[in-house]
């Protein structure tokens, strides 16, 4: 009884490690469904400045009229703006639902993001863009 115990114990091992192997394979698939707006599971990469932290969408869009693809970046710890350049390499992309998206990511990489000697810089940011508006964010780097 105790050999037949430690089989199913082991065989139920080794599906839950090839599950979540396979979940994470399919969350970094090159290529597939991604991009803002789409829902995709792929990595995303947006280029682009932050405008400003602490400020609000409205207030920079009222200000400045001739500014595109603005969005919004909120997070538990503050909220930013951010002129969008590209997204995945492409100039161009689906328009999302909305211009504010819920940011999700250690206090450290968002702090990051609103520094003072970093706005107006460029940036990459690396993440997941669900189709709930949420972006997970990995990684940032900033340049200039």
């Amino acid at each position: 009884m105790a050999t037949y115990g430690k089989s199913v114990r082991a065989s139920m091992a080794a599906a839950l490690l090839l599950a979540g192997l396979t979940t994470a394979a399919q969350g970094f698939v090159p290529g597939g469904l991604s991009g803002f707006g789409v829902g995709g599971r792929s990595m995303t990469v947006i280029k682009g400045q932050v405008l400003c932290a602490g400020c609000d969408l409205d207030e920079v869009s009222k200000t400045q009229p001739s500014l595109h693809h603005l969005y919004q970046l909120t997070h538990q710890r503050g909220r930013l703006v951010m002129q969008v350049r590209t997204v995945n390499g492409s100039d161009m992309w689906e328009t999302p639902l909305s211009p504010r998206f819920m940011v999700r990511s250690k206090d450290s990489v968002f702090q990051q993001l609103t520094a003072e000697e970093n706005l107006m810089k460029d940036v990459e940011i690396s993440g997941i863009l669900s189709s709930t508006q949420t972006l997970d964010v990995f990684g940032v780097t900033v340049s200039g």
